[in-house]
């Protein structure tokens, strides 16, 4: 213990101010090299002093004082002072405590910044009529300048902690091989085999479907009583491109290894019943035929690949070869101004048959639109879908216009689905071509 220099009042060894009058207090005596304390316990010399002296334990070890700033002056009580950071030396949480034999020293007061940057204030405003002045003393309003900007926060300020990038996720594989050049990748990968098998089992129900109930009737009793391989062969075609097409269908297969199945059994559904007959339809069928299976995939080639050149090419290649046959004359007439007189001049339902062709025609001259600019489709996929289902509109007109249509199909079933070969063969050949262009576009 040691006397204050002020008040006299017994204070610790190690206290730098007094905590009753708050004067500065001389720094304590530094402790002798010989007795200091090092990480280890007490030097060997120090032992030596114990041990000459009679074992008297050293003083505890004083950290040696900081330099601390000259002495302020006293407070002039009235007159507000700034706030300097920290706590006061006086203040409880620099005492010296019953276990604690010296306080920690004071605080250093950080430097300040200023809170607020110094602005230059605009001239007050004119005074209004009446001398009336701003209320209260109070500055008048800054007029037509920023506000005072703020300033730091001196050493104490928080850090500023720049954010780390967030890590890119993984995206799957088909999220990014699902675009390739703006242009779509498979577009027929889920619904070629869906096509495949719906329609293969359309042509498997067709081919079971019986041809007679009196006497009972069936297409294999036709494949089995049938005389030679032109009588067998066509009802096998049907059966077995019903039955392969289920098949590669549901079987996992690459898009185009499919597509390329399924146009070979939509072509040979085509071409060997017409290789097959005693003799060959005329070329304005045979180019009809072309102009269809050409023109329903470059429609579902549009529909996918809006900016394709090659898809108009095959749209505007399968409209011409529906439409020469209509323009060229035959037997010294145009068969399509003979189309609109037989509308004029035939009587009552015979009309209907012209109303049909003169409907393919139209449909096939809209299929043009596909020439509109992306990303517009041009109703494409509407249109391929209307000229595949256009043999059943005329199958189902034509029954219509039967007087004895509910007869024939007690008797004879099997007429209910004569139009499902058809729409098969192009189907298949649709799709399986579209999927062979497509991959060539991507």
């Amino acid at each position: 213990m040691k006397k204050c220099a002020s008040c006299t009042k017994d204070l610790p060894e190690a206290a730098l101010h007094c905590v009753f009058c708050g004067a500065k207090q001389p720094p304590a005596p530094a402790v002798q090299p010989g007795l200091a304390k090092t990480a280890f316990g007490y030097s060997n010399e120090m032992m030596e002093q114990l041990k000459q002296s009679g074992g008297q334990a050293p003083a505890p070890y004083q950290a040696p004082p900081r330099q601390n700033p000259p002495s302020q002056p006293p407070p002039s009580y009235g007159q507000p002072q700034p706030y300097q950071g920290g706590l006061s030396p006086s203040a409880p949480a620099n005492a010296a405590t019953m276990f604690v034999q010296g306080g920690p020293p004071p605080m250093q007061p950080p430097q300040q910044q200023p809170a607020f940057q110094a602005t230059q204030m605009a001239p007050p405003p004119p005074q209004m009529g009446g001398g009336m002045q701003p209320m209260g003393g109070m500055p008048p309003p800054n007029y037509g300048q920023p506000p005072p900007q703020m300033g730091g926060m001196g050493v104490h300020s928080p850090h500023q902690l720049t954010p780390q990038p967030l890590p890119q996720v993984a995206q799957p594989y088909g999220a990014q091989h699902a675009q390739r050049g703006g242009q779509p990748v498979e577009p027929w990968k889920d619904s070629l085999p869906l096509m495949m098998i719906i329609w293969g089992v359309a042509m498997l129900v067709a081919f079971a479907t019986p041809l007679s109930i009196s006497p009972l009737h069936f297409n294999w009793d036709l494949i089995i009583h049938g005389e030679g391989a032109k009588a067998k062969i066509p009802f096998l075609v049907v059966a077995s491109v019903g039955l392969l097409g289920v098949v590669f269908g549901a079987i996992p297969l690459m898009s185009l290894p499919r597509g390329i199945l399924a146009a070979i059994l939509g072509l040979a559904g085509l071409a060997v019943p017409i290789a097959l007959a005693d003799k060959l339809p005329e070329w304005q069928e045979l180019l009809q035929i072309g102009g269809v299976l050409v023109l329903v995939p470059g429609l579902l080639v549009r529909n996918e690949y809006v900016e394709s050149m090659l898809a108009r090419i095959l749209v505007t290649v399968g409209v011409v070869c529906v439409l020469v046959p209509y323009l060229i004359p035959s037997g010294g007439e145009i068969p399509l101004v003979n189309i609109f007189k037989g509308l004029l001049d035939a009587p009552g339902q015979a009309k209907v048959q012209f109303i049909l062709e003169i409907a393919k025609i139209a449909l096939v001259v809209v299929s043009l639109l596909a020439w509109m600019p992306g990303p517009a489709t041009g109703g494409a996929k509407v249109f391929a879908w209307a000229i595949i289902l256009f043999p059943v509109v005329q199958f189902v007109v034509a029954l219509l216009l039967s007087s004895h249509f509910v007869d024939q199909i007690k008797d004879a079933p099997g007429t209910l689905v004569v139009w499902v070969p058809a729409v098969v063969y192009s189907v298949f050949t649709g799709y399986g071509l579209a999927t062979v262009f497509g991959k060539q576009l991507e």
